[in-house]
């Protein structure tokens, strides 16, 4: 019995029918490699257009200098960190992303910095970005809050408090900020635009929620032409101050 299923076993292990799929199946996985390295070493990927997304100050023309150089790379090879060292230079990028569309497009989406507010170097206006960098001078001071503050704005404790105040602002309200100082990180006053002198107390960049919800109610109750303070430091004991300031 033993020397039947021995006899069985090596005629199967040696069958035409078994050779032939271990033939296809290596045959398959050679296939396989030979695909993956044409792609990645051949032409058969390799970028010839390189689409960028996303630009508004900056000049396409000179992006597209930066990262020309990538054209003839396979889209497989594609290093984010070398495209990143490329862009250094831009301090107006925030952040980018790229995606591969087969089989010869590179689309890379740019995130410009936005600004945030104006901050007053010398006689001329700057906007700058939450994270303090500089985006280019303006002419345009009614769409932005001035940032009261001296010194860089990249390296200043004041101007994040004031910026964490901004960005924790009711949306309605962040277009009528004429500008916005602290004067210490527990002591954020805004000054509202129009005629009539309305401040606001804010205090630090704590409870924003709360004193978001309650500054909108003492603001609807607030006569437009009121010159008046609005204190919302301690948002479960709100002041409002009328009179001349």
């Amino acid at each position: 019995m033993r020397s039947q299923l021995r006899a069985i076993r090596q005629y199967s292990d040696g069958s035409p029918l078994r050779r032939g799929l271990v033939i296809s199946g290596v045959s398959s996985v050679l296939l396989l490699v030979l695909l993956v390295l044409a792609t990645i070493f051949t032409p058969m990927m390799a970028i010839e257009k390189i689409d960028i997304v996303g630009l508004n100050r900056l000049k396409q023309s000179t992006v597209y200098a930066s990262v020309k150089s990538l054209v003839g790379t396979p889209l497989t090879l594609v290093d984010e960190a070398q495209i990143q060292k490329r862009l250094a230079n831009f301090s107006l990028i925030e952040s980018f992303t790229t995606v591969n569309l087969p089989p010869h497009t590179l689309q890379l989406n740019i995130q410009e910095r936005q600004p945030i507010g104006i901050v007053d170097i010398g006689a001329t206006h700057y906007l700058y970005d939450p994270a303090g960098v500089q985006i280019g001078p303006t002419t345009n001071t009614g769409k932005y809050p001035r940032i009261l503050l001296n010194g860089d704005p990249a390296h200043s404790a004041s101007y994040r408090e004031a910026v964490a105040v901004l960005m924790a602002l009711p949306a309605s309200l962040f277009p009528n900020v004429a500008s916005i100082q602290a004067t210490s990180v527990d002591d954020v006053r805004i000054h509202l635009r129009g005629v009539a002198n309305k401040q606001i107390l804010w205090g630090d960049s704590s409870n924003s929620v709360l004193k978001s919800r309650v500054l909108a109610a003492l603001m609807a109750n607030v006569k437009r032409n009121s010159s008046v303070v609005l204190d919302v430091s301690s948002p479960t004991a709100p002041t409002v101050r009328y009179g001349n300031f």
